[in-house]
């Protein structure tokens, strides 16, 4: 759906595929729901990663970086960056 055109809708059998991508359509035309669904979405992107932040700064306190960064399946150098990012916050 996120890339779909009305070529492909139009292509498409299923009419709930239709429906769903006229109801996207509307939604992307109005700057209104737009801001307010593009709003949403970056204070839930936001609040990840505060979770995530949290999470490893409990974390960090019982395991290694690298053990957390194979819980979290992240790279260890984006652990320790977000880790450090956390210690200079704190001061």
């Amino acid at each position: 759906m996120e890339h779909s055109t009305e070529e492909v809708s139009e292509q498409c059998k299923s009419e709930r595929i239709q429906k769903m991508h006229r109801r996207v359509c509307r939604i992307k035309a109005s700057e209104k729901t737009e801001v307010k669904y593009m709003q949403a979405w970056e204070e839930k992107l936001l609040e990840r990663q505060k979770e995530k932040r949290e999470l490893l700064r409990k974390m960090n306190h019982k395991m290694s970086i690298e053990e957390i960064a194979d819980v979290l399946d992240m790279d260890v150098s984006k652990v320790k960056d977000i880790i450090e990012e956390q210690y200079d916050t704190e001061d």
